[in-house]
């Protein structure tokens, strides 16, 4: 059997006529964009994080731009992020115009907020922190620094919907938090959407204008602004697909717990939860601490599909070197990024599957 690291096979074969209604129901409307679907979603989707607002757009990469322009962080600015992320963080803040600044991580691979304020100067106007792998970073300490220099913050949330820290799902936290729905996320649609969350009006108002060409209404431009708009066929799937979320969250759950319990090799360690933390498990990473790339391949050649994220770090490819930074500056980060793997987790995923992978991940670990 082949064994992805992600698939939406199974939960299209348990949804799929639920899927296919949405299509059917948004065709018969007559309204492919700004219908009701999206209001709806947007409206339920505020809800369920917790904040006033919610403004749907086309891709989790656009919506930290947005945000970035919402906020007026452009030219001169600079902004506070991880070298261990996906690559739209930080491409998303050159897009704006601003400079990344990198910080080092903890032994949660989220950002180290011990270190943060020594990278702060009179240029510096937001902090992105990332809750990589659906794990929260320590929110109450940023804020408390955001706050100390007068700051904002942007919660990059593309991996953690449902995610909560003492309580309180991220997202709701800063002035602003952005999330994809990629379809491989734990909440992902069947093609690109994003979203920005926040409860400020002026900023819901000015997001609103932002996605659609600057366009308040009549087809007038008030102020300059971009094609970043979410469609209604994934607006009516996502928001079938919320009200699942939870039940999806703890399935995820017991599948982490399951290959806690099952794996018998030192060689696997699990990355560390965060104290006051209830992961949403987007992925379930743990550390390879050996060769990875030999690991990776004996594993493929059991037709075992594993994530790995992610590999290289950011400040280290070439398409950032103008920014200055070289391999050693961030030893954690670069130690995640050359260790971490995640083993396949998905939508529905079957226990059976699971306890296959686990068979035979410790059948190739035995040896070593």
């Amino acid at each position: 059997m082949n064994i992805p690291s992600w698939t939406y096979k199974f939960d299209l074969e348990i949804h799929r006529n639920e899927y296919i209604d949405c299509i059917n129901e948004v065709f018969d409307s007559g309204r492919l964009l700004f219908g009701k679907q999206l209001d709806n979603f947007e409206k339920s989707f505020s809800e369920y994080i917790g904040t006033k607002y919610a403004v749907g757009c086309d891709n989790g990469t656009n919506a930290i731009f947005l945000g970035l322009k919402a906020l007026n962080i452009g030219k001169g600015d600079k902004v506070i992020t991880v070298p261990n992320t996906a690559i739209p963080t930080v491409s998303a803040i050159c897009q704006a115009g601003a400079q990344p600044v990198f910080v080092d991580v903890n032994d949660s691979s989220l950002i180290d907020v011990n270190k943060i304020e020594e990278k702060i100067d009179s240029q510096t106007k937001a902090i992105i922190p990332v809750h990589l792998y659906g794990l929260p970073c320590d929110m109450e300490r940023i804020c408390s620094i955001a706050k100390k220099y007068k700051i904002h913050i942007l919660e990059d949330c593309s991996q953690a919907h449902g995610t909560k820290f003492k309580g309180q799902k991220v997202g709701s936290f800063g002035e602003i938090s952005t999330f994809s729905f990629y379809p491989t996320k734990s909440l992902g649609s069947f093609g690109d959407a994003g979203m920005i969350c926040t409860s400020c009006e002026k900023i819901n108002e000015l997001i609103r204008k932002l996605r659609f060409y600057g366009i308040e209404s009549d087809y007038v431009a008030s102020i300059e602004g971009y094609n970043s708009r979410m469609d209604e066929i994934q607006a009516a799937i996502l928001n079938k697909k919320l009200k699942r979320l939870e039940d999806n969250i703890k399935h995820r759950g017991d599948i982490y717990k399951m290959y806690l319990d099952g794996f018998n090799s030192e060689l696997l360690k699990p990355i560390k939860i965060p104290l006051n933390a209830r992961p949403s498990h987007y992925l379930l990473p743990f550390i390879f601490r050996g060769d990875r790339d030999l690991f990776v391949k004996e594993l493929n050649k059991k037709n075992i599909g594993v994530n790995i994220s992610y590999k290289t770090p950011i400040h280290i490819m070439p398409a950032y070197r103008f920014l200055g930074y070289s391999y050693g500056q961030f030893k954690n980060a670069e130690y995640y990024c050359k260790h971490n793997i995640s083993f396949p987790i998905f939508d529905n995923i079957p226990k059976s599957m699971v306890l296959n992978i686990i068979e035979i991940v410790n059948s190739i670990l035995q040896n070593k």
